[in-house]
This record gives structure tokens, sequence and C-alpha cells, in this order.
């Protein structure tokens, strides 16, 4: 097998630096179709009405239950089926369904391609971290796994800036056209270019049944607090995601296009920072004592809640980017490290299905319940601080006919909305911190 030839070796061939451009490239448009519905939010929800709990709906609850769902019986068939074959159908399946995003004409016609997206990107990740775990050595995962995923902050930044901009000259609509296009070339280009990797154990017979995962993993409290701790973070990160180009657009009065580029240095490039340093850090740390692996992340949560309260109060944009920033590669740092740990729990013939569990809880926490109660919060909020009927006045009134007094309580509500999620991250850091406590006797030898 390729890693065992040189497990601490630096640096990567040919064949390697091509596997991960691509798949860093079509996790980047994985990720401009998931954020495209953050960037374009506020110009749907004035087009159709919408409120913040139909948003959180559509950007998260929508995506998210599919995503969840089908990730887990994906990853069963990625133990078994060809993984390269798996990621080129899921990316063409999510490309196609961002581009029927655009032609959509009421709520619940967007609300069913954010499914059919999130159907199709349910099978990457667990297909991916298979893989890398098969194609490279333990102590490169976290590297591997950190550099494909600053795909994850490149498409942000992308969805934010070309998509809001498209989104500002010719409509919300063409914008989830052109974002969905270059999928389709990226799935064509996998599957002509990328071999299958072989897998380092057994045959597909010995694939263990999906009872037996759950049983190892339900046994397992570093998986439980690992994926719980990474959960609660998603909540408070995906929910920022989502909400915070509405927050610059309704609290600071910015247009589409700044605020799309403030999104993408205060979100994008800070996750782009501390995902790519995480994965170096964690790995070298990790190397002295396996409890860094839940040290690292619970020490820079201590630094990121009050820096993205911070970040959240402010009433001036540009302290905003700098307290946001840094909140941001504090909150992102290790969520990548944290999947590669995973999967030192489980024997390889059950890695993707750890990783698709591990997405689930991430998941199912930050996009389906996270957006979901921002929206709610946001929602009643701002209904709190309005004097007069809210839902009749301003939620149902035509685009432009609101009164000013809408913007400004639909603003507070979000950002006072914002603040109050950040007490999940204290809960987050007790679960990194038992995670760490647990880690060294569970780790199987590689």
């Amino acid at each position: 097998m390729r890693h065992r030839k040189g497990p601490d070796r630096i640096g990567f061939d040919g064949k390697e630096r091509w596997f991960l451009l691509l798949l860093g490239l079509i996790y980047m448009f994985n990720f401009v179709d998931r954020t495209i519905i953050a960037v374009v939010g506020e110009s749907i929800r004035h087009d159709l009405a919408l409120s913040d709990l139909q948003l959180g709906m559509m950007g998260g609850l929508a995506f998210s239950l599919f995503y969840a769902a089908l990730g887990i019986p994906l990853a069963r068939l990625a133990e078994r089926r060809s993984r390269i074959g798996i990621i080129a159908v899921v990316t063409t399946l999510w490309s196609v369904m961002t581009m029927l995003s655009g032609a959509a004409g009421s709520f619940i016609q967007l609300l069913l391609c954010r499914m059919g997206v999130g159907i199709g990107e349910a099978g990457f990740t667990p297909a991916l971290v298979s893989m890398i775990s098969d194609r490279f050595a333990p102590g490169r995962r976290a590297v591997v796994f950190s550099l494909i995923a600053l795909g994850v902050p490149i498409g942000g930044a992308l969805a934010a800036v070309a998509g809001g901009a498209v989104a500002q000259m010719f409509g919300w609509r063409l914008a989830f056209v052109v974002v969905g296009v270059p999928g389709l070339v990226l799935a064509l280009t996998l599957a002509l270019t990328i071999k299958e990797p072989a897998r380092a154990e057994g045959t597909r017979a010995d694939t263990p049944s999906f009872g037996a995962v759950l049983r190892r993993l339900g046994k397992s409290p570093a998986f439980l607090h690992f994926t719980c701790g990474s959960g609660l973070v998603a909540l408070v990160g995906f929910g920022l995601n989502l909400f915070l180009i509405p927050l610059l657009v309704r609290k600071h009065g910015l247009p589409l296009p700044q605020a799309g580029m403030i999104f993408a240095l205060s979100f994008s490039l800070a996750t782009a920072v501390g995902t790519s340093c995480g994965g170096f850090v964690a790995d070298i740390l990790g190397r002295r004592d396996m409890r860094w692996y839940g040290w690292a992340p619970a020490l820079l949560l201590c630094l990121a809640l009050p820096l993205y309260l911070g970040a959240i109060y402010q009433d001036d944009w540009r302290y905003l980017v700098g307290l946001l920033f840094c909140a941001t590669v504090c909150l992102y740092a290790f969520m990548p490290t944290i999947m590669t740990v995973t999967q030192t729990l489980v024997e390889p013939r059950m890695r993707a299905s750890a990783a698709a569990l591990h997405s689930f809880g991430q998941t199912v926490a930050g996009l389906g319940i996270g957006s979901v109660l921002l929206g709610f919060l946001s929602d009643r909020l701002a209904a709190s601080s309005f004097a007069g009927d809210y839902a009749r006045m301003c939620l149902a009134a035509k685009p432009g006919m609101a009164p000013h007094e809408c913007l400004v309580a639909a603003a507070n509500g979000l950002q006072h909305a914002m603040l109050a999620i950040g007490v999940f991250l204290p809960i987050a850091i007790y679960n990194y911190l038992r995670a760490a406590r647990s880690l060294p006797h569970e780790a199987l030898p590689s």
C-alpha cells in the first residue's frame, strides 16, 4: 500500500497532488452549492415573502434531513462499492439539483430542490474519508483532509463573492445555475482520471453489519463526545454561515456584493487559515500525546466564545470583521482533524460508516437544528421588538412596501438570536475535554 512505504514522509507525489487538487475542487463546489442559499437568501426572502424560520428550513433543515438520513446508507455502500463512482454520481446529482433551484417558483419547490442537493451531497464525505484512510498513513491523514477541506472556505468565498455579484446583476435564479455547472465537469473528470484506491483490508464479505458499527461506536465515549462537540460547534458555525450575510444587509445596511466580500474575508478566509494550520498542528501535537486532539479544540473554543459574542454585538461592521475572523479561525481549526481522528476508533471496514455517523451528528445539529432554531429565535425576537403585527405588516408585505421599522426589528431580532446560540460553545468545550480523556484508551493500532 502506498501509505505503508513512508508514513512519516513529507510532501506528495504527482498522483497524490492531483488527488488532493481534484477532490479539493469537488469539495469546494460541494460547499458552493450548499452555501449559495445563504448568499442569496435575503433576496429570496423578499421575493417569496419568507420568514427567517422558512429561510432556516430551506437553507438548513431540508438539506440536512436528507443529507443525514442518506449519508449512512451511502456510507455502507462505500464500504463495498467504488468510492470514486459514488462521488462522481452524487456530485452530478447535487449540481443538477442546484441548477434546478433557479427555476423554483415557490417556497415548496425551492425546498424540494434543496432536499435534492442534500441527497446528492450525502455520499461525498464518507467515501472521501474512507479513501484517505486507505491511501495515506495515519500520521498524514489530518494534513491530507485539512488540505482537501480547504475547498470549504474557498467555496464559501466563491459563493459569496461570485454568487453575490451574479445575484446583484442578474437575480438570484441565475446564480443557482452558474454555480451548479462546474460540478458536472468535475464529476466527469474524477471518473476518468482517478483510480479507486486498493482497500487496506480483506474482502467485501468482511464488512461488518451496521448493527455491529453502532454497537462499537455506542461503546466509544471518545467518538460520542467528539461527535457531540463537533455538532454543537457546527450549530453555531452553520448558523453563522447561513445568516451572516442577512445580518450584514439588515443591521449594517450593506449591499449584497459588499456583504459577500465581508463574508469571504471574515468567514471563508478565516476558515481556510484555521483548517490548513489546524491539521499540521494537530498531527505534531498528536504524535506527542493523543489527548491533544481533544485538548487543542477545547482551548481554541475558550478563545472563540468571547470573540464570537463580541463580533455579533458590534454596531460597526469593520470591528465585526476583525473579531469574527479570529473567532472563525478558532472555531474551525480542528474540525477536519476530528473527523480523521474518529477513524482511529474503528476497524478499517467501519471507517466510512463512522464518518457518516459523525457527519450525521454535525449536520443534524448544525444545519438541521441550528438553522431552524436560529430562524425561529430571530422571528420571535423581531416580533417582540416590533410595535404591531410583525407577520402581517412585515413578512406578508410586498417587496419594498414594508415600513422601515420592519427592517430594524428584523435586524435586531437576528442579532440577538445569533448571540443567544453562543451558549452551546461551553458545552462543546466540555465534550472535547471528555473525548481527550478517553482517546488514548480507545484508539486502535494502525
